[in-house]
């Protein structure tokens, strides 16, 4: 998986500065989350590993399946690369680097708090807070229940992990 997300990498960044340069982060994120789903279809990856099917026939297939018909030119250049260079296996990677550029870029990130026992609205609320204040920027969390943890929390913040939690 490090590799995809190393291979991933330049993707990513290109089509951010494409994206901002353009005013189009949301429009971007919107399709590469579109895209991310296509490429995790069984029968999608099925014509992906059939020798017989060439790439302009794959690319056809991705454009049919996007909800929105308009191809932008930059976005049939992205799909041409993609194809010409079999990278449609990373396109999951490449909307996670995205999303989180995109968040990055708005000051804003997302957090996973594990806990033993469900965490109230308020509570996770001030998690939430507490949280933005600490590293400044707006902080939006998941809460996971994990019963295997006896007492405390987990905070997941992109690669950064405070664990003040006790397992059993």
């Amino acid at each position: 998986m490090a590799e995809m997300s190393v291979i991933a990498h330049p993707y990513a960044r290109a089509l951010f500065s494409l994206a901002k340069d353009a005013n189009q982060q949301e429009i971007w994120l919107n399709t590469l989350d579109e895209l991310k789903q296509i490429s995790e279809n069984k029968q999608f990856l099925e014509i992906l590993d059939n020798p017989q099917v060439e790439s302009k026939q794959v690319i056809e297939v991705v454009k049919s399946l996007l909800k929105n018909k308009g191809i932008s030119v930059e976005l049939n250049n992205f799909l041409e690369t993609l194809a010409e260079n079999d990278r449609f296996i990373i396109l999951g990677e490449i909307y996670a680097l995205f999303r989180q550029l995109y968040l990055d870029d708005q000051k804003r990130s997302d957090a996973v708090i594990e806990s033993a026992y469900p965490i109230s609205l308020s509570d996770k609320e001030e998690l939430e807070k507490i949280l933005s204040q600490k590293f400044d920027k707006t902080i939006t969390a998941t809460i996971v229940v994990k019963p295997e943890l006896l007492a405390g929390v987990k905070i997941t913040i992109n690669d950064k992990v405070i664990d003040g939690s006790v397992k059993g």
